[in-house]
């Protein structure tokens, strides 16, 4: 089960279930006694293939430079990616920044890129689609921003990546507003409310994690604990177990 707060058809499939794999604790509290474990939220082998070093190599990045991963999802999120076009001139003065725009996005997105002093231009790549290069953006980062669905966050924490979270506002249940809160409660991320979003705020987030490396160091080591990159694995050998094939 992905998400910090259960929905109702996972309740429901749970009461009869043997065995119950759980990516945050707090939903540890809607399940039956003795059934549960925190296992963590699969992550794509072909993802955690990638390194630091050879991320940054794929995507043309230099070792020394900070990273920013900035992601709405798959297909985007209008919110995250004006905020940070907003921003974009002073976040590249700090950072390079990796920008997910999703495919209807991309063409703002560089379009906004053009217009950066060419010395810029450089520091910043908008993608209109991560697949397998999502494994080398994510390592290469330094610091994840995005959505709080449970895949959003179990990708950057499986890489030791800090985040901060923009849940988004009108997700069932507040589900992302809870996962964030999960994150934010181990240590390994910040929360930003939607309702808080803009470009102003953003760079504020950004450019003051970078510019306090204890803070983003105990920040990046609480995620590596939190992380779980061995999730599949586990859940397999459970199953295996529960079928008495172990």
């Amino acid at each position: 089960m992905g998400d910090a707060i259960p929905g109702r058809a996972l309740r429901a499939v749970a009461g009869w279930a043997s065995g119950i794999g759980l990516t945050f604790e707090p939903a540890m509290r809607t399940m039956p006694r003795g059934r549960a474990a925190v296992t963590g939220n699969p992550v794509r082998g072909s993802l955690l293939k990638w390194t630091r070093a050879e991320g940054r190599r794929a995507l043309g990045l230099a070792p020394d430079v900070p990273v920013v991963l900035v992601t709405g999802g798959s297909q985007g999120s209008e919110r995250i990616n004006g905020a940070t076009l907003s921003g974009l001139s002073r976040l590249v003065r700090r950072a390079a920044v990796v920008h997910h725009t999703g495919p209807a996005y991309l063409p703002r997105a560089q379009a906004q890129r053009a217009l950066l002093p060419e010395a810029d231009r450089a520091r910043y790549q908008p993608h209109g689609y991560l697949h397998d290069e999502m494994g080398a953006a994510l390592a290469a980062a330094d610091l994840v921003v995005g959505r709080a669905g449970s895949s959003s966050i179990a990708e950057p924490l499986a890489f030791g990546v800090p985040l901060v979270l923009v849940p988004f506002g009108a997700a069932m249940n507040a589900h992302q507003a809870a996962n964030a809160r999960a994150a934010a409660e181990l240590g390994a991320a910040v929360i930003l409310p939607e309702s808080d979003l803009d470009g102003d705020r953003l760079v504020s987030v950004v450019t003051g994690l970078l510019d306090d490396p204890s803070r983003l160091g105990r920040m990046a080591a609480n995620a590596k604990s939190a992380g779980r990159p061995e999730a599949a694995d586990t859940i397999a050998r459970a199953v295996l177990a529960l079928a008495g094939c172990a």
